[in-house]
């Protein structure tokens, strides 16, 4: 039965897109091609399509039936949904950083060497 549900809500919203609505609109087009079939009996389908939708349609004022054809006009029937989050708080705690001004830091490198056994002036080795 979920399965059932899933397969109708997935045809429902696939219809909503334009491309299947546009299908629909297919017996339009054979219907409108046996129309100009009558007017014009040497017509070919590949011609009434370049005719409609590559080039230039004939002066046969039936532009409103011409409109009504698939891929003709976009028709926009996709709802729009505007999605506005929920306010989200944060509460977090800060620790106090301690007081290093009264700390007494000393440092002593033993990588460095005497500054003064590199000096040019050196006492006399005795």
């Amino acid at each position: 039965m979920k399965k059932l549900a899933v397969y109708i809500l997935v045809f429902l919203i696939s219809l909503n897109n334009c491309f299947f609505v546009q299908l629909f609109k297919l017996p339009v087009l054979f219907q409108h091609f046996e129309e100009h079939q009558n007017d014009n009996g040497n017509l070919g389908f590949v011609d009434f399509l370049a005719m409609h939708y590559w080039g230039d349609d004939i002066n046969d004022s039936d532009d409103d039936r011409d409109m009504q054809l698939p891929f003709k006009k976009v028709d926009h029937h996709v709802p729009h949904l505007v999605f506005i989050p929920n306010r989200i708080t944060y509460t977090t705690t800060i620790n106090r950083i301690p007081d290093t001004s009264r700390l007494k830091i000393t440092y002593n490198n033993h990588l460095h060497p005497n500054p003064h056994l590199g000096a040019l002036f050196r006492p006399p080795i005795v």
